[in-house]
């Protein structure tokens, strides 16, 4: 007999992965029966015939449990998915799974990837279920964003592990779980995993025709919705073709030929400024800030002239906030300020609410560029605008060759307290990864936090703290910049 530990966020998500593998395996002709372990921990078991061939206990609510194995605490660290699936006499993980019952639109739809990122890491077969119609605050339907699907093909070929989006609901059926094909190949794939550990057979075992129709599912959605996101997709054509979907099912089942990787080696990759269509080139100035800051006008200006691009015209701002709150978040960005060791040459902390433009109702502007994110063909013009907006980093900013092409991720965040959580830790994991962070020719990768204090990174003694986000900023990024022209290495733990 065959044993599987169900871990989740709640027994409820826990059960609802297990009633629906109940229903796909009584369909292959096993039956099923289920009880409550010492009156309230859900036991599911699965026969065939009389035999006893499957025991599934579900262990809701991960902290609620002591001992965790190890195995899903490490997974747990990078976030938590809804449910995992363990083995404890392999001491393995058979498959991670994060549903929502909400579409997340704009930057929120990567506040999970962390989770996804993490999966792929540890080699984790790993489904993110999301709805790709949602119906939004202002009464408008909204469409799930293409990011966490980009990623998610990405991270299949770096990793060669399943790292999969899938879409449940319709334009008529918003958040619907029964509408699209999300559920059943979600289930159908689970379902066979468990069938294949039952058998003791290789557990992603005749898996590839049904993973090849998911990576299949994601790039028909990423090809239809990429164009009410961003002005162009590299290597479009690729994904429009039925052979990049049996490669990429190859590669995340460690399968593939040495004709996959000559297909998918250039999938997704961003292009220098000079490959990006002329069409889009002409159109690529910048734009006006809404709130100055030196460094990220100097950003605009390399958008003019040619040596970064943006990926859309059409971003758009963050939500004015009011002048109370932004008072409050600037007086606790200057206490944390000052709780920092005395830098050389000296950082001055200078932002002030009047720094802040006013909207028509007396509310404030936090957002500088409306850009999030500059791709730049060489660090070195990067780093020249870094240092003319910031004098005192120069000769300082060594850790990345002049050559080396470099993503930039903006943050304009005001709020304190937030940077090494949601949505930040996701979005930079996503991001890092589209933009070329794990590519045959590496992109570096730059975060900069103009409103926000750098000491959050560090605890009292000035060690790094260590949580989740830290972790992750520390294996993602080469240097975060913050307020006053502070530079920080986690990875390498120095202040500049």
């Amino acid at each position: 007999m065959k044993e599987i530990e169900i871990w989740a966020d709640s027994f409820h998500e826990g059960m609802w992965c297990c009633d629906n593998i109940c229903e796909y395996l009584e369909k292959q002709g096993y039956n099923y029966k289920i009880d409550y372990l010492d009156g309230f921990i859900p036991h599911y078991q699965f026969f065939q015939g009389d035999k006893l061939v499957l025991d599934i206990v579900v262990y809701g609510s991960y902290k609620s449990w002591n001992p965790i194995p190890k195995k899903i605490s490490e997974l747990i660290d990078w976030g938590k998915p809804d449910f995992v699936a363990y083995s404890p006499s392999d001491d393995k993980i058979l498959f991670a799974v994060e549903e929502t019952a909400a579409t997340p639109t704009g930057n929120q739809a990567m506040q999970r990837c962390e989770r996804q990122y993490g999966s792929a890491r540890l080699r984790i077969p790993y489904w993110y279920f999301v709805s790709e119609y949602g119906e939004h605050a202002d009464g408008g339907v909204r469409r799930d964003n293409i990011w966490p699907s980009i990623a998610a093909i990405k991270l299949s070929i770096i990793k060669k592990t399943l790292c999969l989006v899938l879409h449940y609901s319709d334009l008529e059926n918003v958040e619907d779980y029964n509408s699209g094909s999300g559920l059943n190949l979600l289930f159908s794939s689970l379902s066979k995993i468990v069938m294949n550990y039952i058998a003791n057979i290789e557990i992603l075992s005749n898996l590839e025709e049904l993973i090849t129709l998911q990576y299949k599912e994601m790039m028909t959605f990423i090809t239809s919705q990429w164009e009410n996101v961003i002005d162009f997709l590299p290597s479009k054509q690729l994904l429009e073709k039925d052979e990049t979907a049996k490669s990429l099912a190859r590669f995340a089942l460690n399968k593939e030929t040495k004709e996959d990787e000559n297909l998918v080696k250039s999938i997704l990759v961003w292009p220098e400024t000079s490959g990006i269509p002329q069409t889009v080139l002409m159109q690529q100035v910048g734009k006006p800030l809404i709130k100055y800051d030196g460094l990220s006008q100097l950003l605009e200006n390399d958008v003019t002239q040619n040596k970064c691009y943006i990926l859309s015209n059409n971003a758009g701002s963050g939500k004015p906030t009011t002048e109370d709150k932004i008072s409050g978040w600037i007086n606790e960005q200057e206490k944390m300020f000052r709780k920092g060791k005395p830098l050389n040459p000296p950082a001055v902390f200078t932002m002030k609410i009047t720094d802040f433009p006013k909207t028509e109702n007396g509310n404030i502007h936090v957002t500088t560029s409306k850009n999030i994110v500059y791709l730049y063909d060489k660090w070195v013009d990067l780093k020249n605008a870094i240092e003319s907006a910031y004098p005192r980093l120069r000769g300082k900013l060594t850790n990345i060759p002049d050559e080396i092409p470099v993503f930039l991720y903006l943050s304009n965040s005001l709020k304190p307290g937030r940077l090494f959580g949601d949505p930040y830790t996701g979005q930079l994991s996503c991001y890092s990864t589209c933009f070329g962070k794990f590519d045959q020719k590496p992109r570096a990768v730059v975060v900069y936090f103009p409103h926000q204090a750098y000491t959050q990174a560090f605890d009292s003694h000035g060690k790094v703290v260590k949580n989740k986000g830290t972790t992750l900023y520390s294996e993602l990024t080469d240097y975060i910049i913050f307020n006053a022209g502070v530079a920080v290495s986690l990875k390498n733990e120095e202040v500049l």
